[in-house]
């Protein structure tokens, strides 16, 4: 699955307008809550003031004054409201702002006007009313503020967009180079990265580092090339003389009783020898891409079944090969040979007088034996795991895991049939 690639330009960018548009936001809300507060603050004030000086001329004639803003209006004992403000007063005695008919706008505050200063409650209930749509400020003009404010904040967000795309562009120039030049590699090939190449700061840091770690990655291939091209060329020929000399020795009709069977041994830790390096040298070139073709199953199973009777004569292994004569699957046939080669000789040589069932049914192969088994093993594939009785190195089944892992095979193991030996199935097409 392939991971979703974005621009990190475009999300400098789109961060730095989406910065804008949010302050803007907040500052426009922040601009007409002062606007509002302000301008009822203004009103508030003026009816106070209108209230007191009210109130004083009640205390020395029990008069009300004319009110000192033409705006401003005093109703002893509520009489006298305006239609369009009286119900609304009645109905919600606590609120100071109504909205009244043809657009009038109403700012209202209940006082009581008393005979002196301490007088006890009860004295006469007023309303003072200031009518001041003709004087609002901002809400005349919120329309146009909104339009202002969107405006402006659309303007200041382009010209961020375009500081934002030339930022990036100019501090992400060195990091698409790096980029670049890592992926320029491909899988073939360890990157060159140089650090004269950037500049001196957080990402120049990053490419030298990533140069160096990329230099150690050139020498650990160069060495692994070299092990394998001297291992492939250097061991078989040694491991060829030892069997060969071995087979020659064998010829002899004079050889003492012991002979024969050390010879035996020796030969066998050849082929044995000669098959390890096989996987190990398959598992190197795993990176190589190795061609898969559509082959035949059972001939490679009788193949295996052949190597692993020469190699035990005389392990009495009762083999039953259930695979159809046309039964073919798409695979790199080198590696699937040499996994089979490995998990029929670990029967041939485990199993010794039991049986060994191999059948492919649904695009799987089953091995499976009645045995002895894997023992308290838990996982059969771990690195020099090893049954209880075998006198291996303990990697055949980890190496054969890896390489079918590689080839796009799936392997796993089980208990055999009535839970004695050992299964081993093959899924083919997991690729």
């Amino acid at each position: 699955m392939s991971l979703r690639r974005y621009s990190l330009r475009r999300r400098v960018m789109v961060a730095l307008v989406a910065t804008v548009l949010a302050t803007s936001a907040v500052f426009g809300l922040a601009a007409f809550i002062f606007a509002y507060t302000l301008e009822d603050r203004l009103f508030s004030t003026a009816v106070a003031r209108e209230i007191e000086r009210q109130q004083q001329s009640w205390r020395r004639g029990r008069s009300l004054s004319t009110p000192e803003l033409a705006y401003i209006k005093i109703y002893p004992n509520k009489l006298g409201l305006p239609p369009d403000l009286a119900q609304q007063v009645a109905a919600n005695p606590q609120q100071i702002e109504f909205y009244g008919a043809a657009g009038r706008h109403y700012h209202v505050a209940h006082f009581t006007l008393d005979r002196r200063p301490g007088a006890a409650p009860g004295g006469t209930p007023a309303v003072a009313v200031a009518e001041v749509s003709r004087y609002l400020l901002v809400r005349p003009v919120r329309d146009g503020m909104i339009q202002f404010l969107i405006g402006l904040s659309l303007f200041i967000a382009l010209v961020m967009a375009l500081l934002g795309w030339w930022l990036a562009n100019r501090a992400m120039r060195p990091l698409s180079r790096l980029a670049k030049d890592v992926a320029d590699g491909g899988s073939e090939t360890v990157p060159v990265v140089r650090v004269e190449d950037y500049p001196a700061n957080e990402i120049g840091v990053l490419a030298g580092a990533l140069g160096q770690a990329f230099q150690r990655i050139r020498g650990f291939v160069d060495r692994e090339r070299s092990f394998t091209r001297d291992a492939s060329h250097e061991l078989r020929t040694p491991l060829a003389v030892i069997r060969g000399a071995a087979e020659v020795i064998a010829l002899r009709r004079d050889l003492p009783a012991l002979i024969p069977e050390a010879l035996r041994r020796i030969e066998t830790a050849t082929i044995d020898m000669t098959q390890t390096l096989d996987l190990l040298l398959a598992l190197a070139r795993e990176g190589d891409a190795l061609p898969t073709q559509s082959v035949a199953l059972r001939p490679m199973v009788e193949k295996a079944i052949a190597a692993a009777a020469v190699r035990f004569p005389a392990n009495q292994l009762a083999v039953s090969n259930d695979v159809a004569g046309d039964a073919a699957i798409v695979v790199e046939p080198t590696s699937l040979q040499l996994v089979l080669n490995n998990l029929i000789g670990n029967a041939f040589q485990h199993a010794a007088a039991a049986h060994l069932d191999i059948e492919f049914r649904h695009d799987c192969l089953t091995i499976s034996d009645d045995g002895p088994g894997l023992g308290t093993t838990t996982d059969a594939f771990a690195p020099f795991v090893k049954g209880e009785a075998s006198e291996g190195s303990g990697l055949g089944l980890d190496i054969s895991r890896r390489l079918c892992a590689a080839a796009g095979i799936n392997l796993t193991s089980g208990a055999g049939a009535e839970g004695r030996g050992v299964c081993f199935t093959l899924k083919f097409g997991d690729r």
